[in-house]
């Protein structure tokens, strides 16, 4: 790795032997140094947990890229990137990127993605974050046109100002080529959960979530699940900042 070129810091939900990861990584190579600090197996929906009361195991792993160097780690996305920046690459990176996740990360799943809570800590440390998500959870994705937009992503990310407190979050259709890409807000949604209650051999009663997402607001058309359906990609910007202004104004005016 020379100074002369950035340095892109990768992680990804999914665990380093998803394939996402793989060509988010290989693209991101075409640009810069490329460290990868990922989960050793399957992180989904931990959004920004970390691992406080146990060691992290770090490994050595060969992803098979030229300019990538890689480390699989027994931890959550989060703690890939605080160990990744704070111990394992050997400057600053100029760019966090997490994915390419299998699945959708829009509306109100941004606040369970594991691949968003990587970049939410890129944010926390200063540092751009830029979450990819297919809509396709399929092993066996074709991420062609989803290495495409990365691509031009990573592009504008790279001369991009960085602005404090905020990450992206990048979703991408599957089964067509993106018409384009669009800047969206979040769509108000929220998913209808339920627990599917079974036994096991020994009569032993377990649940497994399920769920369903509701669209809010379904006349919306400025949202990230409006244009994703559209079949255009879609890059949100979110802000770490959950203040409630309009709220503590109100709390200003009031006698408490």
């Amino acid at each position: 790795m020379t100074q002369s070129k950035p340095l892109i810091l990768i992680s990804n939900d999914d665990g380093i032997q998803a394939p996402g990861i793989h060509a988010l990584a290989s693209v991101a190579a075409r640009y810069a140094d490329v460290i990868v600090v990922a989960p050793d197996r399957g992180y989904s929906g931990q959004s920004h947990s970390f691992t406080v009361d146990a060691p992290l195991r770090v490994r050595d792993y060969d992803m098979k890229i030229d300019g990538v160097t890689a480390f699989m780690v027994g931890g959550s996305p989060v703690d890939c990137i605080k160990l990744g920046v704070h111990g394992l690459v050997p400057r600053r990176p100029q760019l966090i990127l997490s994915g390419i996740n299998h699945g959708s990360n829009t509306s109100s799943s941004v606040h369970y993605s594991g691949t968003l809570g990587a970049c939410r800590e890129a944010a926390l440390l200063g540092i751009m974050g830029i979450g990819f998500s297919i809509d396709d959870e399929d092993v066996d994705a074709d991420m062609t046109d989803a290495c495409n937009v990365a691509a031009k992503i990573i592009e504008w990310a790279l001369s991009a100002p960085q602005k404090a407190g905020v990450f992206y979050g990048v979703n991408i259709p599957s089964g067509c080529k993106p018409l384009g890409i669009k800047p969206v807000r979040l769509a108000a949604g929220h998913w209808h959960e339920d627990y599917h209650m079974s036994r096991d051999p020994w009569n032993s009663r377990y649940y497994w979530l399920v769920g369903t997402f509701v669209d809010d607001a379904p006349g919306a058309t400025d949202t990230d699940v409006y244009w994703l359906r559209k079949g255009y990609a879609t890059i949100c910007p979110c802000r770490l900042d959950v203040t409630d202004y309009d709220e503590l104004n109100a709390l200003a005016s009031t006698s408490l």
